[in-house]
């Protein structure tokens, strides 16, 4: 029980910690989680098609990057172009069968081992001697007459049938026609090679595909002489950009091989193919995922086909003109390529140019399609030994084979069965990292985030596919990061609105727009909370309220302080203070919070001093109104001050507290004891500048021990006369003799000064304290101080 107590305070720790504040906008993440673990599942074909044309793209970004770490051509494989040189020099196509049986043979001399032809003979080459003998074959008198004749044209036939010779000349070689499946059109011309498989209903069933419904093969005499055939056609992606390539077909129960396949079958003398279905664990669904050649697999998905390793862009594989070779005119080097080569016969002439977009080049050969294929197949299986290898060849050829069965990566790229379950395992960590992270930061912090895990599994995909051949899906840990990351974002942008928008309901009765316009810039450096800060802080009292409101009815009161505290407010808020309360006949105000003022002192004394000058204009403004006389009361001290949001669940405000606030409230109760309208504290004074003051008192105020200078701001020292300074410094010699206790020349002084002003009843004050002080005997340490017993 200890033990589990202890858990769960851990956990309840961990939870406030973590979600504190961030409840919402984690389970908002968490929820996004949920949505791209169902979409990656979803068997949606609208859904599925999306997500392929984004992994697409993901796709194809790989190839352009990593073009400088793409294979090479590791096997001799050679392209025969039938290019423009080729027609110049033997004409338009098609060609004469006698010129591709010699083309045929010039290559096998020429070091040849397999030929493959990427084009098809559906027809038969036209032949006049075929012709005439149907022509008398058909016609019974004419072939009365020519008896002698059928004879010999049958020898003549033999000797100019150009699809004979064409057939003779690959009988004793190893060569594979091409020929076309169709899906749509059920026309079935030519012959079909033989399968590689026949296989039986269940296996049929088992791996069904998109069967095609007819084929465009070569004529039965070609098709005889060649020992192999297979089928070229490349179905593009669903964005046309070819990908995948089909190793084989079913067509009637029985597989049939591509062009390239069957090359690697007759370069390898393999004749036994196996399709491989894999079977869930329930064993409810069987999937083809590729094909075996020997002991060699080939990875495809459950259509047959195969991901497409291109070795770079067009011509990475040797070309050689198809005229070159039937003229017998070959460089050096392009003889040594050809010595144990495997060799793809195409076209790339104007006009007959097989052109394909794929992800390496948006014009790229049909015909290199194949050779990339036939490449990887070859490299899928080094261990097979190669015709014309010599015997240690063959053992370095078994031994590299021993190393590939132990573990050696496919060339080919693919997809591996186990690459679902580790995606959906990657959603749900990423996801829930993301979603207990993500709402603690901030916008510039969420989005380095954000920028660097995506980077993160950028590279980390990028470094499977480079290093493993592994094409992972992408997209979808993308769309994950960045779909957490708009949440958090908006909801960041929608609390910062609300914070805003709370700020402003709390400040905008108290403090001025270009305050609440600064702090909605920057929220974040604002808050709340309690802080002890050096501010100054005004009281203004209407003097004798209580015998103004009996004059007044309740309406008329109302709309006297309305008309009263307006302009006084505006004043406040020209210069930057805030308004902390309104009570009564009283306005509290401070300076230097929320936002930060360097210059509260002068600000606050300014504002003091321009509140009596509009009193002053407000005085005849309300006596036409038939009001009373209003006079006011000014303390305005300074010091350290704690500000912050305080106070009730019920009720708060935004106010100051503190020794320094409770002096400044003095300050205003007492400036009618000296018949003055403002009073400020010795820390106001001392940073203060360019104001006119003289000094009132020494005095201790009710509830502090020590006494303070209390000083009276006359007015700016730019709007001085200098009769009032010099008044000033008439007055402040008169204390300072009053100070020495030198009482007459002190008294003679102020009876100056009263003479001078009568209106002044701080004086009069003065010349009451010195006769009384004439009659004590007072300490030594008398300073002057004296002692106010009234708040």
């Amino acid at each position: 029980m200890h033990i589990l107590k202890r858990l769960q305070i851990l956990w309840t720790s961990f939870r406030f910690v973590i979600f504190r504040g961030a409840r919402l906008p984690t389970f908002l993440s968490i929820l996004s989680t949920a949505l791209i673990f169902s979409l990656f599942n979803s068997t949606n074909p609208v859904i599925r098609s999306v997500f392929a044309r984004l992994d697409n793209m993901i796709y194809d970004q790989r190839f352009n990057i990593a073009q400088g770490s793409l294979r090479t051509n590791q096997h001799n494989i050679v392209i025969v172009d039938i290019d423009q040189k080729s027609l110049a020099a033997e004409g338009h196509w098609p060609w004469s069968r006698f010129k591709l049986g010699d083309l045929v043979t010039q290559l096998t001399i020429d070091g040849a081992l397999v030929i493959g032809f990427d084009v098809t003979f559906p027809e038969y080459e036209r032949n006049l001697v075929r012709e005439l003998q149907e022509r008398l074959q058909l016609d019974a008198d004419l072939a009365g007459n020519t008896d002698d004749l059928l004879p010999r044209l049958e020898e003549i036939n033999t000797v100019i049938d150009g699809d004979r010779y064409f057939a003779d000349s690959m009988k004793t070689k190893d060569i594979v026609l091409g020929y076309s499946f169709s899906t749509s059109e059920p026309a079935r011309v030519g012959q079909l090679p033989e399968p590689i498989i026949q296989l039986d209903e269940t296996t049929a069933k088992a791996i069904a595909f998109n069967e095609p419904q007819g084929y465009e093969a070569n004529i039965d005499v070609l098709q005889n002489g060649a020992n192999g055939g297979g089928f070229f056609d490349i179905v593009p992606d669903v964005d046309g950009l070819i990908r995948r390539y089909s190793m084989f077909m079913q067509f009637q129960n029985k597989l049939y091989p591509s062009l390239a396949l069957d090359m690697a079958r007759l370069y390898y003398f393999e004749d036994t193919f196996t399709p491989v279905i894999e079977e869930d664990s329930t064993r409810s669904f069987k999937k083809l995922v590729g094909i075996r050649m020997g002991q060699v697999l080939i990875p495809t998905n459950e259509n047959a086909q195969s991901l497409i390793p291109f070795i770079g862009p067009s011509h990475s594989f040797p070309y050689i003109s198809a005229a070159d070779i039937l003229h017998d005119t070959l460089s050096s080097a392009e003889r040594e390529l050809l010595t144990n080569s495997l060799v793809l016969v195409g076209t790339t002439a104007t006009g007959l140019y097989d052109s394909r977009a794929t992800p390496v080049q948006s014009v790229y050969p049909g015909v290199e399609v194949h050779a990339n294929v036939l490449n990887a197949i070859l490299s899928s299986a080094p261990s097979l030994v190669i015709k014309g290898a010599t015997t240690e060849q063959a053992e370095q050829n078994s031994f590299i084979k021993e190393a590939l069965n132990k573990g050696l990566q496919s060339p080919f790229p693919s997809r591996p069965d186990w690459q679902a379950g580790a995606v959906m395992l990657a959603i749900i960590v990423v996801g829930l990292v993301l979603s207990l992270i993500y709402p603690h930061l901030g916008p510039a912090l969420l989005a380095l985030s954000s920028s660097t895990f995506l980077l993160g599994l950028t590279v980390l995909n990028f470094h499977l596919w480079s290093s493993y051949n592994l094409d992972i899906p992408l997209v979808i840990l993308l769309l994950l990061v960045l779909l957490i990351t708009a949440v958090n974002m908006t909801y960041g942008f929608v609390k910062e609105g609300i914070n805003k928008k709370t700020i402003k309901s709390m400040f905008d009765q108290y403090v001025p727009p270009a305050h609440i316009d600064a702090m909605l810039v920057n929220p974040g450096n604002y808050n709340f909370d309690g802080e002890s800060k050096d501010l100054s802080v005004m009281f203004a009292d209407i003097r004798n309220f209580t015998t103004i409101s009996e004059k007044l009815s309740a309406v008329e009161l109302k709309r006297m302080l309305n008309d009263f505290f307006t302009p006084i407010t505006g004043i406040i808020f020209e210069h930057n203070g805030t308004i902390d309360k309104y009570v009564g006949d009283l306005v509290m105000a401070f300076w230097g919070a929320p936002i930060h003022d360097d210059n509260h002192r002068q600000n606050a004394v300014h504002a003091a001093l321009k509140m009596l000058s509009k009193v002053e204009e407000l005085k005849p403004m309300f006596k036409e109104r038939g009001l009373p006389e209003i006079n006011i009361g000014i303390g305005v001290n300074s010091g350290i001050m704690n500000v912050g949001d305080m106070g009730s669940t019920f009720r708060r405000s935004y106010t100051v507290l503190g020794d320094a606030v409770n002096l400044g409230s003095r300050l205003e109760s007492i400036t009618k004891e000296y018949g003055v309208k403002l009073l400020i504290g010795e820390q106001t004074f001392d940073q203060l500048k360019g104001v006119l003051c003289r000094q009132v008192d020494l005095a201790k105020v009710k509830g502090k021990e020590q006494p303070i200078r209390i000083y009276q701001p006359l007015c700016l020292n730019s709007d001085a006369s200098e009769e009032l300074v010099i008044l000033v410094n008439d007055y402040h010699r008169a204390y300072n003799n009053y100070l020495q206790q030198n009482w007459d020349v002190a008294e003679q002084q102020f009876n100056h000064l009263l003479k001078k002003d009568p209106a002044t009843k701080l004086y009069s004050l003065y010349l009451e304290r010195i006769v009384n002080l004439r009659t004590l005997t007072l300490p030594a340490s008398w300073d002057g101080t004296f002692l106010h017993t009234s708040k």
